[in-house]
């Protein structure tokens, strides 16, 4: 078990009217101060595992970075509890105070506005997959959750292709995963313009904003999305897919890239 990441607590469980004392394993939550060219920019709550594929895809995300060789530097601190970055662009604060904070869980934060939306690419590729193939890779993903099947603690986050899972990611936080996600792409250069995205979690406004600005034309998720989420994958001609469980899905946007055999 790692020390780090899971803790044995001492609970009491009810079970058909009696109490039974027992021990859980649950996901160990730690914060990430983030200070980017010595300003304090915010924290994140997080699992503290693959923490610059975190800091990468965030900065991306957050627009501040496009490529992984725009940080110059990021050293931790603090029992990686503070990570300070350094990047090639100029970073001022102010412009995110008139931000939304969205809806994260888990701590995880982002900033989008309109902007954002207005900015986010077209998706023009015209990939198409078997739609089995969607279940298919959804399948493995949830198989190969090794903290969430230990503790139900976890978002889950991956990167497929037509053959399989490339890698998957956990995290506390739904956000967090995807970044991961993105900015392990980023280190290893890994072209995503015909990638599937899968995650576990909800899909929200800035959740399809974050794979639109990667060029990734698939997003597939376990879960609902927003109304926000479909209007913006429809105007931008992403492949949305919700409740992906089992043999069945839905389709919201993006049905001409997904093939019946």
């Amino acid at each position: 078990m790692k020390k780090e990441i899971l803790i044995t607590e001492k609970i009491r469980k009810f079970k058909i009217n009696e109490f039974i004392e027992a021990e859980d394993v649950v996901i160990n939550e730690n914060p990430l101060t983030l200070f980017i060219n010595g300003y304090q920019f915010l924290t994140l709550m997080i699992l503290k595992e693959n923490l610059e594929e975190l800091i990468t895809g965030f900065l991306a995300s957050e627009g501040l970075i496009e490529k992984r060789q725009d940080i110059k530097n990021i050293i931790f601190k603090n029992n990686k509890t503070v990570a300070l970055i350094e990047i090639e662009e100029d970073f001022h604060p102010n412009d995110y105070k008139k931000r939304t904070l969205t809806s994260g869980c888990g701590g995880g934060k982002t900033f989008i506005n309109l902007k954002d939306s207005a900015e986010a690419q077209e998706i023009k590729s015209s990939q198409q997959y078997p739609a089995e193939k969607f279940t298919v890779l959804m399948q493995k993903m949830q198989q190969n959750t090794n903290y969430f099947q230990k503790t139900g603690g976890t978002h889950t986050a991956a990167l497929a292709n037509a053959e399989k899972i490339i890698y998957q990611l956990e995290d506390i936080g739904r956000h967090n995963a995807l970044d991961k996600i993105i900015g392990r792409a980023l280190i290893e250069n890994i072209n995503l313009k015909d990638k599937i995205m899968l995650t576990s979690g909800r899909i929200s406004s800035e959740m399809i904003i974050k794979v639109l600005k990667q060029g990734i034309p698939f997003l597939v998720s376990r879960s609902a999305p927003t109304n926000a989420a479909v209007k913006i994958a429809r105007d931008r001609n992403i492949t949305l897919i919700g409740f992906c469980r089992g043999q069945r899905f839905n389709i919201y946007s993006g049905e001409e890239r997904i093939m019946l055999v």
